[in-house]
């Protein structure tokens, strides 16, 4: 009888980031986030806008939606999932659900 050798798959460095940060997995893998300082923020894996005002942008990413709020809020490119922010920038919040999206949606 022959042995079968069992084959153990090395996690992605998405897969071990989110086990490690204790975070979905779909928020790691396509998308990213990086801040300059406080006035500047990019995005990456964006699929949609759900909000745009100076005071307040909602983003929709793999069924997340990400909240900034700040002052004086704009976005200086879009393209190809990549947002740039720049402004003041408060508070960066991860939101789930189609509901909470909508909600944010609302509150614009």
């Amino acid at each position: 009888m022959k042995k079968r050798k069992i084959r153990h798959e090395m996690p992605t460095l998405p897969e071990l980031l989110s086990k490690l940060a204790d975070i979905p997995a779909d928020l790691t893998s396509g998308m990213s986030l990086e801040m300059r300082g406080r006035n500047e923020l990019l995005l990456c894996g964006c699929r949609e806008i759900l909000c745009y005002c100076p005071e307040r942008i909602t983003i929709l990413q793999s069924g997340y939606c990400v909240l900034i709020e700040g002052r004086r809020l704009a976005m200086s490119s879009y393209s190809d999932g990549r947002i740039s922010i720049r402004g003041e920038i408060d508070r960066i919040d991860y939101c789930g659900g189609e509901e909470n999206e909508k909600e944010k949606q609302r509150n614009c």
